[in-house]
C-alpha cells in the first residue's frame, strides 16, 4: 500500500472562515474548490442617445476657399488678422503730428497712382471727336458659352498704362515707380471683368498685342453682345470687385483710404478741418473738402488740369497744418541751425522727416491703447475691429456665431457688391458686416443685460439681425380650462378612493355564460375587479375650493412643467431616461436592458394631471391660447383683448380663475406672415383689397353708380357682414379676427370648375392683392412664398444662438422657421357647388357716348430721334462738354471767365426740355450735381427722357426707346395730325449757380 504526500505540506481550509472563497486552497477530500463557483443571470445595460448633428459640411480645400496656393492663404491670414487701429482720419493729428503732412500726403498720392485698380476704358468717341467701334469680329460659341471679339486699340483709353502687350512682364518690371501687379493685364487677365451695359462677364483668355497690332483679342465667358458682330457700346475692363477691395484693404493704408473715401457721395472725397491764418494773426478752422477727380466712369484723373488743382488744394491744406500743428520734429523740436547748414539735397531735413514718420507710427498705436474699451457705431477712435469679438466675449456674449455665411475666404474678405446701402458708393464685405454686428451688440449690451429675460430684449435682438417685425412669430401661451369642476361629484369620487384602495371594474368575457340568438352562439360578459393600493391625498388634485384649477403638491416625480423641451436635445437640454421597449430584451438568462431619453412634450406631462385626475374619470378640458400680456384687471372679463405696447392678446375666457399660466414660448420666423402683413398694410393705406367699409362695399363709378356686390350683407341670405376693419385694428388683432366670418359655410363662394380647395373668400383677397397694379394702379410688394422663404433662409440660423442668451433658463420654448400656409390658403375642406343654383347675369347700366366710337382712316405720324446729344453732334463728347459750353457762354455774356469763378460752389440742375414748334411742352428735372466734375449718368438721362415723354400722353404722343440703337421712336395716336413743318426738339437744359469774383 502506498501513501499520498504533498510537498510542501498544506493545511485544509475546511471549517475556516474562508472555506467558501474561490482560490487554490484545499478542502477536505482534496482537490480545488471548483464547487464554489456559481453562475447568475447577466443583465446588459445600455443607454441610447440620439443627438441631432445636422448635415455634414462640404470638405474645405484651397479651391473651395477660392485660393490658388498655400502661400496665398498664409499671406491672406497674415494681413487680415493683424490688428489695425481705428482712428478718425478727418483729424489729421491722429496720423501725423511729428512728421510733415505735406510729405505724408505726397507719398500717399504716389502710392495711389501706382496701385489704384485702374481700368481700360473702351469709348466709341475718340479724343479727336471721331467715332470708332468698341468691339468687332464678335463670334459667340454657344457650346462653350464663350465670345471671341476684337477691341480696337484706338478706342482704348489707358491713363494708368496697363500692359497688355507681349512684353508686359518686362515693361512692368522696368518701371521706376512701384506699381500694382494688376497693371500686368497679360498675366492677370483672369482677375479682370468685362463690363458692358451694366453687366459683368469673366475674361477667359487674351491674345497679347505686338508692335503691329491694331486690335486686342479677348475671349469672354458668356454672350455680352447677342446677335451682334460689331458694337459701339461703352466697355470697361477693370479688376473684379474682389481684387478692387483687396487693393484698397491691403495696398492702401489709412491715409490713402481717407483720400479715396468710398463711403461717401461723391466718392473719393476727403474733408479737413483746416486752420487758416487770418489778417489779425489768429487762426480759424474751416471744414473743407477735396474730391479726387475721375477720368471717365472708373479711372482717377491723373493727367488733366483738374488733377493739378486737386493736388494744389491738398497741398494748401497740408501746408496750413504744417505751419500750425504738424511737422513738430522739424519745426519745433530741433534747432534751426541744423536746417540752415543743411546740404543742397536736404539730407538733414529728410532724416528729420523719417524720424517724424516713425514717431507718428508709434504714437498711433499708443493712442489706440486708450480707446481699447471704446466702441462707436461709426468706425473711428475706438477699439480695432478685429478685437470686437474678444470684447463681446469679455462682456459675456457667446461669440461662436456669425451673421455671415460666405464659404469662400476671398469673397468673405473682399466681395461687397451684394451688400449695398443707400447713401454710400460701395457695399460692405461680409467681414465688415460681421464687425458691425458685434458693434451693435456691444453698444446695446447694457440695456440688453438689464432687460434680460424680458420680451423686449428678445425683440431688440431680432431687430438687430434684420428680422422684420411682421416675420417674427413670437408668442407666449397660457391654457384655459372649459369650466369649473362640480365639487359634489368630485367629492363623491374622491370618497370612493380615500380609504387607500382603488377598485377598478373591467368588462371581460365569461366562458361559462353562453347563449344563442337565431342559431348564433355568443359568450356573456362579466366584470373583473382590480384592486390598487393608492397614496394620493386631496392636495394631489389640481383643484381649489371652488372648483377652479390650482397647483397640486409637487414631488420628485411630479413638478411644475415636467417634460419641458427645447428645439434640440443637447447635454444641457435633455429629458429623463425611460426604457426603450423596442430594443430591450427581458427574456432568457441574459436580459438586455436599454434606455433612451423621453421625447420633449413641452410641459404636457405636467398638464396631464389637470386633464385627467388620478384614479378618476374627471378633469379639465384645456385649450392653448396666445396671451402676450399675462396681466389683467378685474374689469376685463370674458374677452381678453390687448394691444398695449404690442403685447397682444385676443381670446375669450369664462372667468379669471380658469387661466393656467405656463412658461411656454414660441419664437419663430414665419414667412406666411409676410403675405398677410402686406395685405394688411395695403388695406390700411389704400383701402384695398379689404375696404374698411367691408367686403360688401364696391366703390361706385360713372358707368356703375349703384354697383352690385355678391358678398353677403344685411338684407341678404344670412345677414352676415364681412367687415374686418383693418384701419381700426393692430396687425395682431387683425390676423386673429379678420378671417372668422369669411369661412361661413352659408355664404361661401365657388369657382367655375365646381369645386375649390380651402376658403374661396379668403383666396379671393390674396388674388386681389396680386392684381392690385391692374385694379387700382398701385403695385404691391410682390410677397410670395418663394420670396419670403428665400429671405428667411438668408438670415441663417445663428439668431437662435443669439436670442438663447436672453431667454430665461426655466422657459420652455421652441424656435426655428415655421413653414405653413398663410391664412388665405389653409385648405381644410373642399367645398363643392350645390346643384340647382343658376348664374343670373346683371347688366351694366349703359354709358352714353356722343362721338364716334372707332376712328377710321386715322393719320399716324412718326419720327425717329437720337437718344443722346452726342449721337448727332460730334462736338459733344459728354454732359461735361454741354456744361462747359453753357458756363463759358453765360460767363462771357457777363464779362467774366471761368478762371474768375469758384468751381466748388457750382450747383447744377439738369432738365430734359421738349419743344414742339418752338413751344415748351415738357420740362423734367433728371439730375442734380455739385461741382465741375460731377455729371449725370447716361441712365439718369434715359429716365428723364422717359418721364418727360410720358407726360405728353395727354397730347396723344407716344414713344418707344431703343437702347441698342440709342434712338427714340415718337408717334401720335390720337388721329389729330401735327403740322409737318413744326420741329420736335429734345434739349438738355441746365440751371446753375456759381460764385465768381468780378
Amino acid at each position: 500500500m502506498s501513501n499520498k504526500f504533498t510537498c510542501p505540506p498544506q493545511s485544509s481550509g475546511q471549517g475556516s472562515f474562508s472555506d467558501n472563497l474561490v482560490g487554490f486552497q484545499l478542502v477536505d477530500g482534496g482537490g480545488f474548490t471548483q464547487g464554489n463557483f456559481e453562475f447568475t443571470t447577466n443583465v446588459v445595460e445600455k443607454q441610447n442617445r440620439t443627438f441631432e448633428i445636422g448635415t455634414f459640411s462640404d470638405p474645405i480645400s484651397l479651391d473651395s476657399l477660392n485660393i490658388k496656393n498655400i502661400d496665398e492663404a498664409k499671406e491672406l491670414i497674415a494681413k487680415n488678422f493683424k490688428i489695425y487701429p481705428n482712428y478718425d482720419l478727418t483729424t489729421v493729428t491722429n496720423f501725423t503730428v511729428y512728421g510733415s503732412l505735406s510729405i505724408r500726403i505726397s507719398n500717399s498720392i504716389k502710392q495711389i497712382i501706382g496701385h489704384f485698380p485702374a481700368a481700360l476704358d473702351v469709348n466709341p468717341t475718340l479724343r479727336n471727336f471721331s467715332t470708332s467701334n468698341t468691339a468687332e469680329n464678335i463670334i459667340y460659341d454657344s457650346v462653350e458659352n464663350e465670345t471671341e471679339l476684337d477691341v480696337p486699340l484706338i478706342a482704348i483709353r489707358n491713363p494708368f498704362n496697363i500692359e497688355y502687350s507681349v512684353n508686359a512682364d518686362r515693361n512692368v518690371n522696368s518701371l521706376e515707380l512701384s506699381v500694382s501687379d494688376l497693371r500686368n493685364f497679360k498675366k492677370n487677365f483672369s482677375k479682370y471683368s468685362f463690363i458692358v451695359n451694366g453687366d459683368e462677364y469673366e475674361i477667359n483668355d487674351i491674345v497679347p498685342t505686338n508692335t503691329g497690332s491694331t486690335y486686342l483679342k479677348l475671349y469672354i465667358n458668356g454672350n455680352p453682345f447677342p446677335d451682334q458682330t460689331i458694337s459701339n457700346s461703352k466697355i470697361t475692363i477693370r479688376p473684379n470687385n474682389i481684387y478692387v477691395n483687396k487693393v484698397f484693404k491691403e495696398d492702401f493704408d489709412g491715409v490713402e483710404n481717407f483720400l479715396l473715401n468710398r463711403d461717401i457721395v461723391p466718392k473719393y472725397t476727403s474733408y479737413f478741418n483746416t486752420p487758416v491764418l487770418k489778417e489779425d494773426g489768429n487762426y480759424e478752422f474751416r471744414y473743407e473738402g477735396a474730391t479726387f477727380p475721375l477720368d471717365g466712369d472708373w479711372n482717377l484723373d491723373i493727367r488733366s488740369n483738374i488733377f493739378n488743382q486737386y493736388l494744389t488744394k491738398l497741398n494748401t491744406f497740408a501746408e496750413n497744418f504744417d505751419n500750425y500743428k504738424t511737422n513738430l520734429i522739424s519745426r519745433f523740436f530741433t534747432t534751426t541751425s541744423l536746417k540752415e547748414f543743411d546740404v543742397s539735397d536736404k539730407k538733414v531735413e529728410k532724416m528729420l522727416q523719417i524720424y517724424g514718420r516713425s514717431f507718428d507710427e508709434t504714437k498711433t498705436f499708443i493712442d489706440t491703447l486708450s480707446m481699447m474699451n471704446s466702441v462707436n457705431y461709426n468706425v473711428k477712435n475706438d477699439i480695432p475691429s478685429q478685437l470686437l469679438k474678444n470684447l463681446a466675449q469679455t462682456l459675456g456674449w457667446n461669440t461662436n456665431i456669425s451673421p455671415t455665411t460666405e464659404t469662400e475666404l476671398l469673397d468673405s474678405l473682399f466681395k461687397s457688391e451684394d451688400n449695398m446701402f443707400s447713401g454710400i458708393s460701395q457695399g460692405k464685405t461680409p467681414e465688415e458686416l460681421n464687425y458691425q454686428y458685434f458693434r451693435n451688440l456691444i453698444l446695446n449690451s447694457a440695456y440688453l443685460f438689464k432687460s434680460k429675460g424680458t420680451r423686449k430684449s428678445i425683440e431688440i435682438l431680432l431687430r438687430l439681425i434684420g428680422a422684420p417685425d411682421f416675420l417674427v412669430d413670437f408668442n407666449e401661451y397660457i391654457y384655459t380650462a372649459d369650466q369649473r369642476i362640480n365639487l359634489s361629484e368630485f367629492e363623491t369620487n374622491y370618497a370612493s378612493i380615500s380609504g387607500g384602495t382603488y377598485l377598478q371594474q373591467t368588462p371581460v368575457l365569461d366562458p361559462t355564460d353562453t347563449f344563442s340568438i337565431m342559431g348564433v352562439q355568443y359568450t356573456g360578459v362579466t366584470y373583473q375587479t382590480t384592486t390598487t393600493d393608492i397614496s394620493v391625498t386631496r392636495d394631489d388634485y389640481p383643484l381649489d375650493s371652488i372648483g377652479c384649477p390650482s397647483m397640486p403638491v409637487e414631488s420628485e416625480s411630479y413638478f411644475f412643467q415636467i417634460g419641458g423641451g427645447w428645439f434640440e436635445s443637447t447635454p444641457q437640454h435633455r429629458m429623463p431616461e425611460e426604457v426603450d421597449i423596442t430594443t430591450s430584451v427581458f427574456t432568457g438568462v441574459n436580459p438586455n436592458y436599454q434606455t433612451k431619453l423621453k421625447p420633449f412634450n413641452y410641459g404636457d406631462e405636467y398638464l396631464d394631471r389637470y386633464r385627467k385626475f388620478p384614479f378618476m374619470d374627471m378633469g379639465f378640458r384645456l385649450r392653448r391660447v396666445i396671451d402676450n400680456k399675462k396681466s389683467w384687471t378685474d374689469r376685463e372679463i370674458n374677452l381678453r383683448n390687448s394691444s398695449d405696447g404690442n403685447f397682444n392678446s385676443y381670446y375669450y375666457i369664462g372667468e379669471d380663475c380658469l387661466a393656467l399660466n405656463v412658461k411656454n414660448v414660441d419664437i419663430m420666423l414665419n414667412p406666411s406672415f409676410g403675405l398677410l402683413y402686406d395685405v394688411y398694410t395695403m388695406s390700411r393705406r389704400y383701402n384695398y383689397p379689404i375696404p374698411n367699409e367691408g367686403l360688401q362695399y364696391t366703390k361706385p363709378t360713372y358707368c356703375n353708380p349703384d354697383p352690385v356686390n355678391n358678398y353677403p350683407k344685411r338684407g341678404g341670405i344670412d345677414w352676415t357682414e364681412i367687415v374686418p376693419k383693418p384701419k381700426e385694428k393692430t396687425f395682431f388683432e387683425f390676423a386673429q379676427t379678420f378671417w372668422r366670418n369669411m369661412i361661413n359655410v352659408r355664404n361661401r363662394q365657388f369657382i367655375t370648375d365646381g369645386k375649390t380647395g380651402g376658403y374661396p373668400t379668403l383666396q379671393s383677397i390674396y388674388w386681389k392683392y396680386l392684381e392690385s397694379n391692374q385694379a387700382i394702379n398701385i403695385p404691391n410688394d410682390n410677397f410670395t412664398y418663394r420670396t419670403m422663404i428665400d429671405y428667411v433662409n438668408k438670415l441663417g440660423d445663428y439668431w437662435v444662438r443669439l436670442i438663447e442668451q436672453m431667454v430665461p433658463a426655466t422657459t420652455i420654448w421652441n424656435t426655428g422657421v415655421r413653414l405653413e400656409n398663410s391664412i388665405f390658403h389653409r385648405q381644410k375642406f373642399v367645398w363643392r357647388r350645390q346643384f340647382g343654383c343658376k348664374i343670373v347675369p346683371i347688366p351694366c347700366n349703359p354709358c352714353e357716348l356722343t362721338t364716334q366710337l372707332f376712328a377710321y382712316d386715322c393719320t399716324k405720324q412718326r419720327i425717329i430721334h437720337w437718344l443722346f446729344p452726342w449721337n448727332y453732334d460730334p462736338t459733344i463728347v459728354s454732359f461735361g462738354t454741354i456744361l462747359n459750353s453753357a458756363l463759358n457762354e453765360h460767363l462771357s455774356n457777363e464779362g467774366l471767365a471761368l478762371s474768375n469763378c469758384i468751381l466748388n460752389t457750382l450747383q447744377n440742375y439738369w432738365f430734359v426740355e421738349i419743344k414742339i414748334g418752338g413751344i415748351v411742352v415738357a420740362l423734367e428735372e433728371f439730375a442734380q450735381t455739385n461741382g465741375y466734375t460731377a455729371l449725370p449718368t447716361d441712365q439718369q438721362w434715359v429716365d428723364g427722357v422717359s418721364d418727360a415723354l410720358s407726360s405728353l400722353e395727354t397730347l396723344g404722343i407716344y414713344y418707344e426707346i431703343d437702347l441698342e440703337s440709342e434712338t427714340i421712336i415718337i408717334y401720335n395716336n390720337n388721329c389729330v395730325p401735327y403740322d409737318q413743318n413744326e420741329e420736335f426738339e429734345i434739349n438738355v437744359a441746365i440751371n446753375f449757380n456759381i460764385l465768381c469774383n468780378e
